[in-house]
């Protein structure tokens, strides 16, 4: 879920903001959901844009195709399943639009010419690096998977772990709003005698292209396909071999725990869900929702969980999409280009594997160790709700809980600032870092 999606992706969606004759050319700002943004246009026989966002330390993200009619903009933002509409002022100096990504939100930009700091990273390795560091690749079918295997100069055989994304397309570092987590995470483990293997997603960095109807279950598989590569190594311990998980991969990882006990030694998912993947967004909504100060209303709550239940129960795409209509039609909050644009996320298979997936189903068959970790700040995959799920599922289970981390596992000065990832300039807490660690090492 990236990082898995909750504000990641709410604000991410805004990417493709604005387009039309030679007057949009230029920067513009904004702000959306409290959080300051900088779209950065060109025209050199083809539209482009990109975004900053410097709240939250994300800067020049690539757009979409862009389509534009008259004194209007279109954007298409596959990546993110969103979509923007946007007005050009008669005077040019300001655009109104609306960008659709699972909720509606207006937004207006006006020109700016003013450059945007860019955040400090101090967690983020820096060479000359203590420990060996290779680029490599492994097959899953015709997929391949390209990424990077960080192991200690001292040993013969090594401990090991495998980074596992969350939701959505991340490179091998699951770079999120200027922050490279996995970078920094494979930097202290391996500096601590872990060896770890990091990839690039499908589609992503030097990794091929997927298929347009790749699912969780899919992701995982190619999860195993690294376990299988560092099996075939002969300076890895065939005896250790984890997934440390984010959001979805640690999903992904009870997965191949439940499938392949003989392969996977030990996992640890870090805001891993545990409860099934309707009720997860049921109640990432009406968390981002209140943290954003517009709680739903008794109403709106009644329209999400109708929203997701009717997901969870479809078994056709094209009576999903039928049945999503009228929904969302009745509210009448909607315009129809955002229930198109709508649909067209929540009918996708991604979306629709993901909310009827149900860890229940695997957790009974995970025998081996597991560390389950997640942050009380955390609004994308709430803590109560998914260690309380660990904790009943999997009593042999190490449950951390630390106060005041979000879903990053980054501190913050309140829980409204925890949504701002990319202006805490802290990639992941060091005690988060350290009880890995700790835990990896004390694994027999």
């Amino acid at each position: 879920m990236n990082v898995g999606r909750g504000v990641i992706l709410i604000i991410m969606l805004l990417c493709g903001i604005i387009l039309n004759a030679t007057c949009f050319v230029g920067h513009w700002k904004g702000t959306v959901a409290n959080l300051p943004i900088v779209f950065h246009i060109s025209n050199d026989s083809t539209w482009r844009a990109t975004l900053d966002s410097p709240m939250q330390g994300a800067f020049d993200i690539p757009c979409g195709k862009v389509v534009v009619k008259g004194d209007t903009i279109t954007i298409d933002m596959p990546a993110l399943r969103a979509n923007f509409n946007g007005v050009i002022a008669q005077d040019d100096k300001s655009i109104n639009g609306i960008f659709t990504q699972g909720m509606s939100m207006p937004i207006i930009l006006s020109r700016t010419t003013k450059e945007v700091p860019r955040l400090k990273r101090p967690q983020e390795p820096q060479p000359p690096f203590v420990y060996n560091m290779q680029d490599v690749t492994f097959q899953n079918g015709d997929i391949t998977l390209a990424g990077t295997l960080t192991t200690p100069f001292w040993g013969a055989k090594h401990k090991v772990v495998v980074l596992v994304s969350g939701s959505g397309a991340q490179n091998r570092d699951e770079e999120l709003f200027g922050h490279k987590p996995f970078a920094v995470i494979a930097d202290y483990l391996t500096r601590h005698g872990i060896a770890v293997l990091r990839y690039d997603d499908r589609g992503v960095g030097d990794s091929s292209k997927g298929h347009r109807d790749d699912t969780t279950l899919d992701f995982a598989t190619d999860a195993m396909a690294a376990v299988d590569y560092l099996k075939s190594r002969n300076d890895i311990d065939t005896t250790h071999i984890g997934i440390i998980g984010h959001s979805e991969g640690g999903l992904i990882a009870v997965i191949n725990a439940a499938q392949h006990p003989e392969d996977v030694d030990f996992i640890i998912t870090l805001a891993g869900p545990y409860v099934k993947g309707k009720d997860i967004l049921i109640k990432q909504n009406h968390l981002a929702s209140e943290m954003a100060g517009m709680p739903l209303s008794e109403s709106q709550a009644a329209d999400v969980k109708n929203i997701f239940e009717t997901i969870d129960a479809s078994t056709d795409s094209t009576q999903l999409a039928i049945d999503l209509r009228k929904i969302m039609s009745a509210t009448g909050n909607h315009s129809s280009q955002e229930i198109k644009q709508t649909i067209k996320v929540m009918a996708s298979p991604w979306y629709v594997a993901f909310v009827k997936l149900d860890p229940a189903k695997y957790l009974p068959q995970v025998k081996c160790p597991v560390l389950a970790m997640n942050g009380t700040w955390d609004y994308q995959v709430d803590a109560t709700q998914n260690l309380g799920a660990a904790r009943k599922a999997l009593p042999h289970a190490t449950i951390k809980e630390y106060d005041g981390l979000n879903h990053l596992f980054q501190p913050s000065s309140s829980r409204q600032a925890s949504m701002n990832y990319g202006a805490i300039e802290m990639t992941i807490s060091e005690r988060v870092l350290k009880d890995i660690v700790e835990w990896i090492d004390g694994l027999k």
